[in-house]
């Protein structure tokens, strides 16, 4: 009796959760959560980060953040880009800089998603370039990474999370 009940509750709230997604309302709901996007489409979804969706598009990465995964992305604001020296983006945008570029990318992504716990029990993690980077985490929430302070985020998607930080951070050559 008592697992018909259980299974009866659950599919009731599938079905509940399947036929509101029909009504205008519920489409609203779904449009302004995250969780249904990939890390890419959040990405390029907010202008702050349009020069590294830019910058993944040169280094062709932006399959990597469609595909299913965990990521973390410390993805740099536009400022964070513009206070680079003058013509340093536009240089890594050049296709024989692109293994350059790439490497630069790669150590903004871990290839896991690093949580606040995790980040505070043990500050260095491997990114995605093998290299390891300092994260910091304090009461509960990531707040840097390398020199980079936290400055959106966390933004889940569907395939990781994704912090907005204010520099940009170089791996070691």
């Amino acid at each position: 009796m008592r697992k018909s009940l259980l299974l009866t509750v659950a599919i009731f709230t599938l079905c509940s959760g399947l036929l509101a997604g029909c009504s205008q309302e519920s489409s609203t709901v779904v449009m302004n959560n995250t969780q249904v996007y990939t890390a890419y489409r959040v990405l390029r979804s907010q202008p702050q980060f349009s020069t590294f969706v830019k910058l993944l598009k040169a280094a062709r990465l932006r399959f990597a953040l469609q595909t299913a995964g965990n990521y973390t992305v410390f993805a740099p604001t536009n400022a964070a880009f513009a206070d680079l020296p003058a013509g340093t983006v536009k240089n890594l945008e050049r296709s024989v800089n692109r293994n350059e570029l790439r490497q630069l990318l790669w150590y903004h992504i871990a290839s896991v998603q690093i949580t606040p716990a995790a980040a505070a029990a043990s500050p260095v993690h491997r990114m995605t370039d093998r290299q390891n980077a300092m994260i910091k985490a304090e009461g509960g929430h990531i707040v840097s990474i390398d020199n980079a302070a936290v400055v959106i985020g966390p933004q889940y998607a569907q395939n990781g999370v994704i912090y907005g930080i204010d520099h940009v951070i170089m791996p070691a050559k």
